[in-house]
């Protein structure tokens, strides 16, 4: 039986300097050579329906109705439908949420202004929502849909028992496997941990900041949720978590968009899901997360931060599924990641294709059941001295009932130099729901990267990789630059369950 959870912001006061057009942060992360290069064609997140859910402000363990939601009327977010899910009782607007939705679909603010359909809510009805309660029993416990394609998590929580840790888990990593809702969600500010929600998540999005100081590694919940896996997924440089988190969830939006209307030129196929329609394999939430991960900066020269990634993979950083245990697959670079899907869906040697291109990805069945191999390969040349970047996601599976069972299946990553004949990296964590490659390629020389899996039992499930063969030059020196945000925690979140579940 859950009975309550405890949920706080990440940071309590967030302090914005907007300057005209386009921020330092913008060009830290790469959108300024997107708008740049793609001028008018530049993506805003058009179209794309989002979800901020956010922790009350105010202390609400004596019944006072919470302060969650951000302000309509602020001028970031003119012409723009903000939709009080969560009934709005307490007539106040969060400052907290309002900086955040500033950087996620502001006007000025964000890298996607024309995100123009947002639902609030105050994050325990967003919970309490995620699942049908019905007497019917072929339905009770199932999940719920909405038309949110990306939800913002700028809160951080736990529950009074590992069953409510768990079982909440559940819930939302089925959203995005099922569903294929993209949960970003923001970690501790420092060394605190959390198991809420990028503490220990499988499917969502764990956002850090580019400084390091923020929760690493998973928080140990119970058999599934196991300490030890990654985190952060990647960082952002902005001075707290709450901060980077909305500007990950915005690059998200323009990545959908773009999947979304490059329709079957993009993308080799499609699924349909309630409430929301179409989702092509370029928009499915495993693609955003890999794209967004092999985009990344392993080296940064930020002037709207005073950290940069300078050693990133030095000893005692480098994780068993290819990453840095401090920053994940590094700082967010929307640019990367747009050519990444831009590149378009290139299937596997299995799959009937052939050599793969510089950028690219595919969304592909493995398992060895329904006609799946337990292998695929993209083979390649390497036509210059670059790095390749790659990154294999798959979600942990979790039933579609009031038992939430769950399966975890193991994925690996390798690549082979077909010239020498030698294996020269692979990716083989036993934990982790994702696997990545960094490493410098020879020029002329023929390569195959591969995933395979070793489960004892035939299955079948999908898995996204998502490629970029690029220079990776090194870090210019910039100034210092003054923080824009400043840290803090705020407010408790009591969270009520009525529905006894499974864990």
């Amino acid at each position: 039986m859950l009975t309550r959870t405890i949920a706080r912001l990440i940071a309590g006061a967030l302090f914005l300097s907007l300057a005209p057009d386009v921020h330092a942060y913008m060009v830290d992360i790469g959108y300024a050579a997107l708008r740049n290069e793609l001028a008018a064609s530049t993506p805003t997140g058009a179209a794309v329906r989002v979800g901020h859910v956010e922790a009350p402000i105010n202390d609400v363990s004596g019944g006072a109705s919470p302060i969650f939601m951000p302000d309509p009327s602020h001028g970031e977010f003119s012409g723009k439908t903000i939709t009080a899910i969560t009934p709005n009782l307490s007539g106040s607007f969060s400052g907290h949420a309002t900086t955040v939705g500033t950087l996620f679909y502001g006007a000025t603010g964000s890298i996607a202004p024309g995100i123009t359909q947002i639902n609030s809510y105050e994050a325990n009805h967003w919970l309490s929502g995620l699942y049908l309660s019905s007497p019917n029993p072929n339905t009770n416990g199932q999940a719920t849909t909405s038309p949110d394609r990306i939800l913002n998590h700028s809160w951080v929580g736990g529950g009074q028992t590992a069953a409510t840790d768990s079982t909440i888990l559940r819930l939302v990593d089925r959203q995005a496997a099922l569903n294929e809702s993209i949960q970003v969600v923001g970690l501790t500010n420092g060394p605190d941990t959390s198991p809420l929600l990028g503490g220990s998540g499988y499917n969502v999005i764990a956002v850090g900041r580019t400084d390091g100081f923020h929760q690493q590694n998973s928080v140990a919940v119970d058999t599934v949720y196991r300490p030890g896996r990654t985190v952060p997924t990647l960082v952002a440089p902005m001075g707290t978590t709450s901060a980077a988190t909305p500007i990950v969830s915005a690059a998200a939006a323009l990545l959908v968009q773009t999947g979304h209307q490059g329709e079957l030129t993009l993308s080799e196929g499609s699924t349909t899901i309630a409430g929301v329609g179409t989702v092509y394999n370029a928009e499915r939430s495993e693609t955003i997360k890999a794209v967004l991960m092999a985009g990344a900066d392993r080296e940064t020269a930020s002037s709207s931060t005073t950290a940069d990634i300078t050693d990133y993979r030095s000893a005692g950083h480098e994780t068993t599924n290819g990453l840095d245990s401090r920053y994940g697959a590094g700082q967010i670079n929307i640019y990367n990641s747009y050519r990444i899907l831009a590149g378009g869906e290139q299937r596997s040697l299995q799959n009937g294709g052939g050599d793969i291109a510089a950028f690219g990805f595919d969304h592909g069945t493995i398992g060895g059941l329904n006609g799946t191999g337990h292998t695929a390969s993209y083979f390649f040349n390497a036509t210059g001295d670059v790095t390749l970047f790659a990154s294999l996601v798959w979600n942990l599976d979790v039933s579609n009932d009031a038992l939430l069972t769950t399966q975890f299946y193991n994925l690996d990553l390798a690549l082979f130099d077909v010239t020498n004949n030698q294996l020269v990296a692979s990716s083989t964590s036993l934990l982790d729901n994702t696997e990545n490659l960094y490493f410098n390629l020879l020029l002329g020389n023929r390569y195959e990267m591969r995933v395979t899996t070793n489960e004892s039992t035939n299955f079948s499930w999908d898995y996204a990789l998502a490629w970029r063969m690029d220079a990776a030059p090194a870090p210019v020196p910039v100034p210092a630059a003054a923080w824009l945000f400043a840290t803090g925690t705020l407010g408790l979140l009591p969270f009520t369950r009525r529905r006894p579940v499974s864990s």
